[in-house]
């Protein structure tokens, strides 16, 4: 079969549409320009050019997924954070734009640590880092810091290590493979930033098929109310954070004041705040030691 970059646009568009995928003409024009390896807006400055037979097979292919329920990201394998391109693969979280509400205060708690302390060595940690988005942006932005990644999934630090590598800060970055902060005693940190999982049970059974059938549970189900790995870095944290160090948290829309509940009840910090995202919701909680 013999369609131009035009018709097949269009049929994609409409068979995406029919389906009930959001973006139905974004997504379909996404799939051909990733495919043809062109920016979206040449596909119509192309619309009458063929594509060949190879082309048109693979870009029916990328259809058959997405219709499927697959997440535009694994199939490009891309994902945009941070204004950086991170790969993405079945093995880690596709990160969201709220998650760039940690990289931003982050960064403005380090700077500040930095200062006050005549620029002493500045080491960050990010605790659960997935394709390493939060700690791969938060070296890029901050040019003086020594960032260490911790992920459990081994194949996570595989994809994180490939985008620090893509990004041109592998030489800041170290990876660790372990439990929370356990392997790390011994060290300090003036900061740890964390996007544990944080879904309930009961919120997981209700998640779009997008998510439930292809992201990895392991990175989002956080137990009966979304809390079990963010209670345990609460309490482990403060042996890894320099004095006046923060500590940084996504949690889900209606956990924030029972996480900062358990920052105070910790008793280990001397602050606790919470910081809104862009949508008005509780999203990241932050806490300062003495």
């Amino acid at each position: 079969m013999s369609l131009t970059i035009g018709e097949a646009l269009k049929a994609a568009w409409h068979r995406l549409e029919a389906a009930g995928i959001a973006e139905a003409r974004a997504t379909a024009e996404v799939l051909l320009a990733d495919l043809l390896q062109m920016a979206r807006p040449l596909l119509y400055v192309e619309a009458r050019r063929l594509l060949s037979a190879q082309q048109y097979q693979s870009y029916a292919a990328r259809l058959e997924r997405r219709l499927r329920g697959e997440p535009l990201q694994y199939i490009t394998g891309r994902q945009e954070f941070w204004s950086l391109e991170f790969v993405v693969n079945p093995y880690v979280l596709i990160p969201r734009p709220e998650s760039e509400l940690l990289v931003e205060q982050g960064v403005r708690l380090a700077q500040q640590w930095w200062q006050a302390r005549q620029q002493a060595p500045l080491s960050l940690l990010d605790v659960g880092t997935g394709s390493g988005n939060l700690a791969i942006s938060l070296a890029h932005t901050l040019p003086q810091s020594q960032v260490w990644g911790i992920d459990r999934a081994l194949g996570a630090l595989r994809v994180a290590q490939w985008n620090a590598q893509r990004l041109q800060v592998a030489a800041r970055l170290t990876w660790i493979c372990g439990d929370l902060v356990t392997p790390l005693q011994g060290r300090k940190f003036a900061l740890c930033v964390s996007n544990l999982p944080y879904v309930t049970t009961a919120e997981w059974q209700q998640l779009p098929r997008e998510i439930q059938g292809y992201e990895p549970p392991g990175a989002l189900l956080g137990g009966g109310d979304g809390l079990c790995l963010i209670r345990r870095l609460i309490a482990t944290s403060p042996a890894v954070l320099a004095p006046g160090g923060s500590l940084l948290l996504e949690v889900g829309w209606r956990q924030a004041a029972a996480v900062v509940d358990h920052i105070r009840a910790c008793g280990q910090f001397q602050d606790v705040g919470v910081y809104q995202d862009m949508a008005g919701i509780d999203r990241v909680v932050w806490a300062r030691m003495p």
